[in-house]
């Protein structure tokens, strides 16, 4: 008689299955109660295939070194941004000058010094008189006479590579600090003691005076 008639055929083939079900459960018996559990863990990946995600944790680091290699990198991007900010702002500057800015931006970070002419320490009128001869242009060494040496400007005339000022008088005689201006309202600058060569704003520090450097600034 055919099978699809008698039921003979499907009973055999389900009393296979619950044979193999009843063996692979008294398999897992004797292996012990997590071999049923590992049996439906996903496989790990092998070799090419990806890693443990605890294997890809950087190992635990000194926090005082990790906060000091953190803040070394903050500070140079932000020095970084300055710099680009300062190389794109202040258009209209005279490309002869472009010099003595590129000079006066690679001291940033240097620390000042009093009477500083540098190399690497700086006072504000000894980086503006290394800075502007290698534009070509003979500056004098005090800043109340490089105010005297440069064409005075009004400040709405400033442009890039010119120089600002603060006096305590208003006057040339009572200058007492001198800074490049790099376009939009910033400056580079070595301040005063305890000081690094910088780029400031004049948010920071409004100057007083504003003079322009010329080709025939030599006195």
């Amino acid at each position: 008689m055919p099978e699809d008639i008698s039921g003979e055929g499907p009973r055999r083939r389900r009393g296979a299955m619950r044979a193999a079900l009843l063996a692979a459960l008294g398999a897992a018996a004797i292996a012990g109660p997590g071999a049923v559990a590992r049996a439906t863990e996903p496989p790990r990946p092998g070799p090419g295939q990806g890693a443990d995600t605890a294997t890809l944790e950087p190992k635990p680091e000194d926090p005082e070194l990790a906060a000091q290699e953190l803040a070394g990198r903050e500070a140079a991007g932000q020095g970084l941004a300055d710099h680009n900010l300062a190389e794109t702002e202040g258009a209209g500057a005279a490309p002869a000058l472009e010099p003595a800015l590129v000079f006066a931006l690679r001291q940033v970070g240097d620390p000042y010094a009093l009477g500083g002419v540098g190399p690497h320490r700086w006072d504000c009128s000894g980086l503006v008189q290394r800075a502007y001869a290698r534009a070509g242009v003979r500056l004098p060494r005090l800043a109340a006479d490089q105010y005297r040496a440069t064409r005075r400007i009004p400040r709405g005339d400033l442009r890039r590579g010119d120089l600002v000022f603060w006096s305590g008088d208003g006057r040339a005689s009572g200058v007492h600090h001198v800074a490049i201006y790099l376009g939009g309202g910033r400056y580079l600058e070595a301040a005063h003691p305890g000081t690094r060569v910088r780029i400031s704003t004049f948010a920071d520090h409004n100057p007083h005076m504003y003079g322009r450097v010329t080709r025939t600034a030599a006195r």
